[in-house]
This record gives structure tokens, C-alpha cells and sequence, in this order.
């Protein structure tokens, strides 16, 4: 799945570019706009644009010589399609509520982060996540390690794409912390928190 661009689950392509540029949107835009923002054709953007008026989902105003459109957010569709464009957001709360929620021995800290956490991946991208294991518990801990298999089975069934677990363990940190690895950059620039200790706080120079 790409949580990028969600509408393509359902969705053929043109038709689900249209959708996350309108619903993107809290402006009126021209035809040109959102073929521009969509990164299609204007005649294929033009063709979507007029079948959603004809079906009420798109609002079309004249503006002198201008079209504009808008997303008519009083159609009987409108709430479904917010919620498809808030699956992201949606996928990590479920990690926070489903699944980190139940496990019996807790991370220190969970993250996502790279193109999931940037919503710049596609459907063959991995998610990746960055998991702390806490002090005293060794990697090859049965329970532990169950956890883990089933947190990547779990992202597969929820979403269709793999998970990419970074896991390190809490003695871990005082090397991320003075080596300063490239994933130690991806994590200050785009992790997005799941659950446990704040990043920011543990990857801190002392």
C-alpha cells in the first residue's frame, strides 16, 4: 500500500492523484493547478475533474474565464474519503493502540521513520521502524523476539508492505550517540513517535 498516496488502493491513478490534491486543498483551484499539483496530464486531470462534478463530489465555479474546483465536503462520500487520506496517520495510531499498547515487555522507544514517516514512499517501500530494547533484555530473548515477528507480520497485514526494523538495544545508544550514523539523521529528521522515551532525549550528546 502507499501510504503516500492512499486513494491508489481503490482508485485508479489519475482519479486518486485529483483526490489527494482536492482534499489537500482549503482553496478553490484552476484545472491547471491540479494537473500541476497531480503530476498528470491536464486533459486526464480535466476528464476526472468533470466526471467528479457530474457526481457532485467536486464543486466547479466559473471565475471570469477560470474553472475552479473544490471538494464538495457535504457529499455522502466526503467522510470516507477524508478517512482514506488519513490512513497514514491512521497506521501509526493503530501501532500506538493495537500494538505496542499489548506488549509485555515495552521498548524503550518506538519510531517510524524514512518515506513513511516523510509520506514520500510508494507500495513496494518498506516501513521502516526504529525500536529500543531495553536494558537487560538480549535480542535473543524468545519473548522479545515474538514481539518483533509479529509487530513485521502485522505491518504486512495492515498495510501489504514490509516492515524494516532497525532494532538496537538501550547499551546501543551511547555508540549512536558519538558516532552519529546516517540513520541518526533520518531519525532527527523525520521519525515520527510512536510510543516510549522521547528520541530527542536519548540520542542527546552528554
Amino acid at each position: 500500500m502507499d501510504l503516500s498516496a492512499p486513494f491508489s488502493s481503490i482508485f485508479p491513478g489519475v482519479d486518486s492523484a485529483v483526490l489527494t490534491v482536492l482534499t489537500g486543498s482549503t482553496k478553490p483551484r484552476t484545472g491547471r493547478e491540479v494537473a500541476r499539483l497531480a503530476d498528470r496530464s491536464q486533459a486526464a486531470t480535466q476528464r476526472v475533474l468533470s466526471r467528479f462534478v457530474d457526481q457532485g463530489l467536486v464543486h466547479m465555479e466559473e471565475a471570469g474565464r477560470a474553472r475552479l474546483y473544490t471538494l464538495n465536503r457535504d457529499h455522502i462520500a466526503a467522510v470516507p474519503i477524508a478517512e482514506l487520506a488519513r490512513l497514514r496517520l491512521a497506521f501509526f495510531q493503530r501501532l500506538r493502540d493495537e500494538e505496542f499498547e499489548f506488549w509485555r515487555i515495552q521498548p524503550l522507544h518506538v519510531s517510524v521513520f524514512g518515506s513513511a514517516a516523510r509520506g514520500d514512499g510508494d507500495a513496494e517501500s518498506d516501513i521502516d521502524i526504529f525500536l529500543v530494547r531495553p536494558i537487560g533484555i538480549d535480542e535473543d530473548d524468545g519473548k522479545w523476539r515474538g514481539q518483533v515477528e509479529t509487530l513485521a507480520d502485522n505491518v504486512f497485514r495492515w498495510t501489504g508492505n514490509h516492515a524494516g526494523i532497525a532494532e538496537v538495544s538501550e547499551g546501543d545508544l551511547e555508540h549512536l550517540r558519538h558516532d552519529r550514523p546516517a540513520i541518526v539523521e533520518s531519525l532527527r529528521v523525520d521519525a515520527v513517535y510512536i510510543v516510549g522515551s522521547p528520541l530527542r532525549a536519548l540520542l542527546r550528546r552528554v
